[in-house]
């Protein structure tokens, strides 16, 4: 009922949502304006609100949904006295996963670049090897890598869902949706079913995400992602905050960078997160050196986006010793990144 009084707006009305709101008193005697905004006061007043309430639950319970709010023992944890909690969750699939430990929130861009995404799956790999629930958002990009990496290694993981459950956004990861259930993971929204989501929520949506897991891996984010939003949730729960660092001239990596001037900790290998968090190394040497190959090689394609170049001319701008830059050159022309063209220059492919 509380929830309902609310709204599920897209700006969070941060009065309603205090840890140490008593939900019964309100009801009996709701709050007037200034405390909280007119509308949410008219809503606590409304005669039908428990009906309203009883209608939400039946809807969310047709749809195969679990309905817990904080007083539930399954509750998340973590969620139960975070500032600006939610008041009530709306779970598809095991409600367990919430629970499950160690958890980590694993964000980042839509449209990462290769060295982002062999980053992620470098990363989210160990992780979910080492036993570690990842929540993450859905999104297509680093969030979709991170639910599948637990998925492969058969570790629940939690997607935290901007709108209602029964719509899965983006549509096309209804199938990666239904493998984090079958798997032991869960999907989660703080907005029941019939809601759509709109710009705000995805915000509102960031909060949960830093609030549910003891840390924040970021990998690539421009300063105006979404995954800034998350990282910077964290300060009001007490969340660590690791970032991965990235080739200076990326604006994908431009968000990492601010955060770490922050106090973010900076990722320099899969070995040095997991210890960082407290878990067993699985991966051995081989992994770092992967993941700083791709590195070099965004450094290559980082100066042909100026447009082609001839070989003695890329070699100088990268500032790569000959062995590497040769290993990186023909490491992308095998991947169809770059392409050979007469009078020896080198190009971009799209």
């Amino acid at each position: 009922m509380l929830a309902i009084a609310e709204g599920f707006g897209e700006a969070p009305v941060a009065a309603v949502l205090q840890p140490d709101v008593d939900p019964a008193a309100w009801l009996a005697a709701p709050p007037e304006p200034p405390e909280v905004p007119p509308r949410v006061a008219a809503r606590l007043r409304e005669s039908d609100l428990a009906g309203q309430a009883a209608q939400m639950r039946a809807r969310a319970e047709r749809a195969g949904l679990t309905v817990l709010v904080p007083s539930d023992e399954r509750w998340p944890p973590r969620l139960a006295n975070a500032p600006t909690r939610p008041l009530v969750l709306f779970v598809r699939g095991e409600v367990e996963a919430l629970q499950c430990a160690p958890a980590a929130a694993f964000v980042g861009s839509r449209t990462p670049t290769p060295y982002g995404t062999e980053a992620a799956t470098l990363l989210a790999a160990a992780l979910a090897r080492a036993g570690t629930c990842l929540w993450s958002g859905l999104a297509r990009g680093i969030d979709g890598i991170a639910h599948t990496a637990c998925v492969d290694a058969k570790v629940p993981t939690v997607a935290v869902l901007a709108g209602g459950l029964d719509a899965i956004y983006p549509p096309e990861h209804n199938a990666l949706a239904n493998r984090i259930v079958d798997q032991g993971g869960c999907l989660v929204s703080e907005l029941p079913p019939g809601y759509r989501a709109r710009r705000g929520h995805f915000v509102r949506r960031n909060r949960i995400l830093a609030m549910g897991a003891t840390a924040i891996v970021v990998v690539e984010a421009s300063l105006t992602s979404g995954a800034l939003h998350t990282a910077r949730f964290a300060s009001d729960c007490d969340t660590d905050v690791f970032a991965v660092p990235g080739p200076w001239t990326s604006e994908r990596s431009q968000g990492c960078h601010r955060l770490i001037t922050e106090g973010a900790q900076l990722i320099e290998s899969t070995e040095g997160l997991l210890q960082s968090l407290g878990l067993q190394v699985e991966l051995g040497a081989a992994a770092a050196h992967q993941l700083a190959a791709c590195a070099e090689e965004e450094r290559l394609l980082a100066v042909l986006a100026n447009g082609p170049r001839p070989t003695d001319l890329l070699a100088r701008e990268t500032g790569l010793d000959r062995t590497t830059f040769l290993k990186s050159l023909f490491g992308l022309e095998q991947k169809g990144a770059i392409t050979r063209l007469p009078g020896d220059l080198w190009r971009r492919t799209r």
